[in-house]
């Protein structure tokens, strides 16, 4: 995933803090929450240009979400949608403070009215969601500027996937970046198999988590993802979309540093023993002990031995291998530890 953004590839994960609901369309916000994502350490930060007046065709919708103090809270999306919209200069403020802070921007296109908008800021990779995976003509659009573009999955099957690419790369489209999605808390729905299989066909794969459940995290990292996405919040409390499920600072740098440890558990998949379980063999291996009194030159037989800790001596593995019908080259009491 690095290499889409000419970034070394330092600690294997990419990592991108969602902050496109937590900013609230508040511009101090966002700027606090990009200087967050950079001391917590990751790669990239995403956001969302928004037109409401072009993403809805019905004003009058409303959206009821959770929030951690106050109950569950309903907005009309189009008043919500509005307030998260920034002004090209904002977006420049926001696109100038990631450069500072060494953080990639991604900033997630809903509508054709901001493919341009979008484009003035000259940024390394195209993104849509779930729900414009249909919008094929914007589709088109993004494809112009021959750029990756990262996709949640969510909405299509693998065949619609497969349309989706051709499309998009016969419209001048760089590589599909995927981001295993899912709206769901059935578990038997959520499908994580499916990561190491578009792995295998080669894609490049990450995870973008719907709530709250770090383990699904871990767990995307196991299954071969090198690219994941985390809500990130300045405080939970704040009574706005989005804030109840994010992370606040805290959370995220534990998740973080879980999430690491995750990706350097996997090893290369050769199998060795580490360090410590050579170190601790010596103490809790067996080795070989007499059973009974044996001359020197009597044949060495199975019988001879009892196994016993610590595995500094001669081991049955040995024993089996190399003195089983040889002879004792010295004599050796009961309950002596057997040296060869």
């Amino acid at each position: 995933m690095h290499k889409y953004f000419g970034k070394q590839d330092d600690h294997g994960l990419f990592v991108m803090a969602d902050l496109g609901l937590t900013c609230g369309g508040n511009l101090e916000r966002a700027v606090q929450l990009i200087e967050a994502a950079a001391h917590l350490g990751t790669d990239a930060v995403k956001f969302q240009m928004l037109d409401a007046e072009a993403l809805l065709g019905d004003k009058s919708v409303t959206y009821t979400y959770p929030t951690l103090t106050s109950g569950d809270r309903t907005e009309n999306m189009h008043e919500m949608f509005t307030a998260l919209a920034f002004s090209d200069e904002e977006w420049n403020i926001i696109k100038e403070e990631c450069v500072s802070k060494g953080l990639e921007l991604v900033v997630t296109c809903h509508t054709e009215s901001t493919v341009e908008r979008v484009e003035k800021l000259d940024l390394r990779v195209n993104k849509i969601c779930t729900w414009s995976l249909s919008h094929y003509r914007m589709i088109n659009q993004l494809a112009k500027n021959g750029k990756p573009l990262i996709l949640d999955t969510g909405t299509i099957n693998r065949n619609e996937l497969n349309e989706l690419e051709s499309y998009y790369r016969n419209a001048g489209g760089g590589d599909i970046i995927i981001l295993h999605d899912f709206h769901t808390d059935i578990a038997g729905e959520m499908n994580f198999r499916v990561i190491r299989e578009l792995i295998n066909s080669g894609y490049e794969v990450g995870y973008t988590p719907q709530g709250r459940k770090d383990w699904l995290d871990y767990m995307a990292i196991g299954l071969g993802a090198k690219f994941v996405e985390k809500r990130l919040t300045l405080s939970r409390e704040i009574p706005e979309n989005g804030h109840w499920k994010a992370h606040n600072m805290d959370e995220f740098s534990e998740w973080m540093t879980n999430l690491k440890e995750c990706y350097e558990a996997l090893g290369d998949g050769n199998l060795v023993p580490t360090q410590q379980d050579l170190k601790d063999a010596e103490k809790y291996y067996k080795s070989a002990w007499l059973v009974k009194d044996v001359e020197k030159g009597e044949l060495i037989k199975d019988e001879c031995f009892e196994f016993k800790r610590p595995g500094v001596g001669i081991s049955s593995k040995q024993i089996i291998e190399r003195f089983l019908g040889t002879n004792f080259k010295k004599s050796y009491i009961k309950g002596e530890m057997f040296t060869g």
